[in-house]
Parts: C-alpha cells; sequence; structure tokens
C-alpha cells in the first residue's frame, strides 16, 4: 500500500507541475488568463497548499504557521494577499484534483479495493451545512428557517465507499434543489461496477429508471416508504417476501423525466425486485433492487447491505466535527466552494494514507480482547 500510496501522491504533484507549465491548462482553473503568471509569494502551488491546509484559525496565524513550516526562507504574506489570490482560483480545481486522487485509488490498489460480492459499495446521501450570512450567499445558495428567522444554508451531497472510505464524487448546492434531483444530474459520477445504496427519501421511479437505463446499467438498493405505490402496499400486506414487479410511473413521474429528456408514458415500466426486510425492532421495511437473482443475491443478505449504507452518516459526522466543514475560511462564493471541495480532497487524502497502517493493525489485534481502530480526528491533524 506504501507502493500504491507513492505513485497517487506522484500522479498528484504531475498535475500541479503540468498546471504550472501549461498555459491552456492553467485557464481552466483560473479566473482570467493572466492570473498567476507573475512572481508572487503566493504563487499557484502555495495558493493551494493554503486551502487544503484547512484554515480554521486566525487567518494571520494560519499564514504564518504555513510559511514557517512549508516554505523555506524568511517569507510571508498578508490576509489580503490570500484574499486576492483565491479570487483567482476557481473551485473546479479541487473537484478535479479529487478526481485525479480517486481515479488512482482504484488504479494503483487494484485487486486491494474491497468490494462485496464483485461490486463496489456506494452510499449515496445528502445533508446541509450553514453558511455565512452575506446577501451573496443567500441570494445563490438560499435560506431555511421559520416564522422566527432564516438560515443561510446549502445542501451538500456525496456518493460515498462505504468499504474503501472514499468519497467518490461531491457536490454543494442550493438548498431548494431536491437530493434527488441532484442525484439524477450526476449519475455518470457513479462508478462502474459498482452497487449504490439508497434511504428511503431517494425512493423514486425516476431515479429508478435512470440507473437501470444508463449505457450500463447501474444497481441499486432502496429503502423505500411502506405507502410509497399500491404495489409496494399489497406487497406489505402479502404473505410474500420477495417478489419481482413490473413497476409503472404516475404522472408526476412522467413530468420529471421529460426535465431529464426522456419520454416515457404510463404503460411504461421497469422490473423492480421487492424485498421484506424485519427490524430488531419488530417493524418490517421494504428494499427495493435490480438485483433481480434471488439465487445469487438471497433475500436474507439484505438486512446487513443495506445497513452498511450507515458509514455515510459517519462520514457526514467526521466532515463536521473533525474536519469543521461548516467554519470556511472565507465569505464569497468561491471560498465556500474552495473549502468544500478541499475538505472532500483531505479527507480522501487521509485515508488512502491510513491505509498503510492496516496491516499493522492486523497484526496487533490478533493478539488484543477488541480490535484497535486508527484515531482520524489525531490522524487528520499530524
Amino acid at each position: 500500500m506504501v507502493e500504491a500510496n507513492i505513485k497517487i501522491i506522484e500522479e498528484l504533484k504531475e498535475f500541479l507541475k503540468i498546471i504550472n507549465t501549461d498555459s491552456d491548462l492553467r485557464k481552466l482553473f483560473t479566473n482570467k488568463a493572466s492570473d498567476f503568471t507573475r512572481n508572487r509569494k503566493l504563487t499557484y502551488n502555495r495558493t493551494v497548499f493554503l486551502i487544503i491546509n484547512m484554515l480554521k484559525k486566525s487567518l494571520s496565524i494560519e499564514i504564518q504557521n504555513f510559511f514557517d513550516n512549508c516554505i523555506s526562507g524568511n517569507l510571508s504574506c498578508t490576509k489580503s494577499a490570500l484574499s486576492i489570490q483565491r479570487k483567482k482560483l476557481k473551485p473546479l480545481f479541487f473537484e478535479v484534483w479529487n478526481r485525479l486522487l480517486v481515479d488512482c485509488f482504484y488504479n494503483y490498489y487494484g485487486e486491494k479495493v474491497k468490494k462485496w460480492n464483485g461490486f463496489l459499495l456506494i452510499a449515496v446521501d445528502g445533508s446541509t451545512i450553514n453558511l455565512v450570512d452575506k446577501q451573496e450567499v443567500k441570494n445563490h445558495f438560499g435560506t431555511h428557517g421559520n416564522h422566527l428567522g432564516e438560515v443561510p444554508m446549502a445542501g451538500i451531497m456525496k456518493f460515498y465507499d462505504v468499504l474503501n472510505k472514499i468519497t467518490v464524487f461531491s457536490k454543494i448546492h442550493p438548498i431548494k434543489i431536491g437530493e434527488k434531483s441532484i442525484v439524477a444530474q450526476h449519475i455518470e459520477s457513479i462508478p462502474e461496477g459498482s452497487l449504490s445504496i439508497y434511504d428511503r427519501g431517494f425512493a423514486s421511479f425516476s431515479l429508478m429508471y435512470l440507473l437501470i437505463h444508463q449505457e450500463k446499467t447501474k444497481h441499486f438498493v432502496m429503502r423505500c416508504k411502506q405507502g410509497f405505490n399500491k404495489e409496494v402496499s399489497d406487497f406489505m400486506l402479502s404473505c410474500d417476501d420477495d417478489k419481482v414487479i413490473n413497476l409503472g410511473p404516475n404522472y408526476r413521474a412522467i413530468h420529471k423525466m421529460k426535465e431529464y429528456g426522456f419520454s416515457i408514458f404510463l404503460h411504461t415500466t421497469i422490473p423492480v425486485r421487492m424485498i421484506k426486510v424485519v427490524l430488531e425492532t419488530g417493524e418490517t421495511e421494504v428494499l427495493l433492487t435490480n438485483l433481480y437473482d434471488s439465487v445469487k443475491y438471497k433475500k436474507e443478505i439484505f438486512k446487513t447491505l443495506y445497513f452498511m449504507r450507515w458509514k455515510i452518516e459517519t462520514s457526514y459526522n467526521h466532515d463536521k466535527n473533525v474536519l469543521q466543514l461548516g467554519e470556511f475560511s472565507g465569505h464569497t462564493l468561491w471560498s465556500i466552494e474552495q473549502d468544500f471541495y478541499a475538505a472532500t480532497f483531505v479527507s480522501n487524502l487521509q485515508s488512502i494514507i491510513e491505509k498503510q497502517c492496516e496491516s499493522y493493525l492486523k497484526i496487533k489485534n490478533k493478539i488484543r480482547k477488541h480490535d484497535y481502530q486508527i484515531n482520524r480526528t489525531l490522524s487528520i491533524g499530524s
């Protein structure tokens, strides 16, 4: 794993090197073609490294610590210099850099990538974060509240590889855009050869149709509400606990599919397998899936499979409470987006570095009553 990690980091460094030497490529990630062409203390690379340092303290202290610890020579800069330079850097850079990191991880780890029955397990879920109270921010991301007041807030979405602890895709978006719409718009970002897992807020004909009708069908498991539709309600009342049906749309789904560029009709159907799962509380839930083979994928495995999605909840907890995702180092739209996508990159980089310790932990745990785990709070601060 050390060798694979070295190759990944070399690829990330090479990408930065190419940006610095290829002006056409650099234009994609800067506000103007002339940005970062003059010799300043805060070069392109230094601006990037400062942002991924997760600036949570006073900016003056963070900047001084960065130059003291990371840059040789008696150099420093002011807060206003950083504000000027980061206005030149598009948040897109951190999205693309993270995409490169993710692709390199799956490429260089190869057979060491953890899978379930040959699938990458991708949990899909959204959350929200509070934002700074600036008019520009409220105009773009929107607000949420009640009769007592409105709070600037954004929606966030991630596709999370629960077995390998890698965020393969993340998005910060206006709060009024629904989570299902965000997934539909970025469905191509769900990796090939994966099985995506969804909570009941995502269950819909339109999303299942899109997943099934990709160039290569994307497999899914979705929890749905007991009153999701007539077929599910009838299934709940029946003695069946595993059944494949042909699911049709309602008028709302037909309209939604038109928005996505698909023409479907009331007689259009998709095959969906329904499975009953009994919880520890005695309650019965229904899972929808396109894993139709009941011999290969027995109904008994789906309860454990579905609850593996819980790891995305702990991932959000890590993002918000350890990486302090809601504590932004700037008040502009770009600085918020820079910090968000930089946090995704840092979290993924932390995950691949921690993998070097897994073989050591296995040895230690052989003689322990309880398994040791890596302290992610300490590792991110190291």
